[in-house]
């Protein structure tokens, strides 16, 4: 009796301490580290591929921010962006075929560009899944 009821004890303290981890589930990541803010900067790229905007948007702040380890990374990115006074003129199309075709060519240095305080910021919901042993990067907007 004395062994079964330890045992229960036991159970239910392992089962407590563990409610909170889903091993393989998404988990909240710190939007100041470096590594989310520079996965969140390299997705605008592509945000800017998908939108219907003429204006590039710059990353104003990113609200929120989960990864989850999958083959590669997914991250979760709840992002604030700022239209530009910089036309898309300078980005190349994405094609389905060739998923990182989408690339700044070089004529426009988003960081150059001006935020537009005319125009009201806009929120994204953005998944990234990158895998760096393929070169994978693909942004979706959610």
């Amino acid at each position: 009796m004395f062994y079964l009821i330890v045992w229960l004890s036991v159970s239910v303290i392992i089962s407590k301490s563990s409610e909170g981890i889903k091993l393989g589930g998404a988990t909240n990541a710190d939007t100041n580290d470096p590594e989310i803010k520079e996965v969140a900067e390299k997705a605008m790229v592509q945000v800017n591929g998908k939108t219907r905007s003429r204006n590039l948007y710059k990353l104003v702040k990113i609200i929120n921010a989960r990864t989850q380890v999958v083959s590669g990374t997914k991250y979760y990115f709840t992002i604030l962006a700022a239209s530009t006074n910089c036309r898309k003129a300078g980005l190349q199309i994405w094609k389905p075929s060739k998923p990182l075709a989408l690339q700044n060519t070089g004529e426009i240095n988003l960081a150059k560009c001006a935020v537009d305080t005319n125009k009201p910021t806009k929120q994204f919901n953005v998944e990234v899944w990158s895998q760096p042993w393929t070169n994978t990067f693909q942004v979706t907007l959610t």
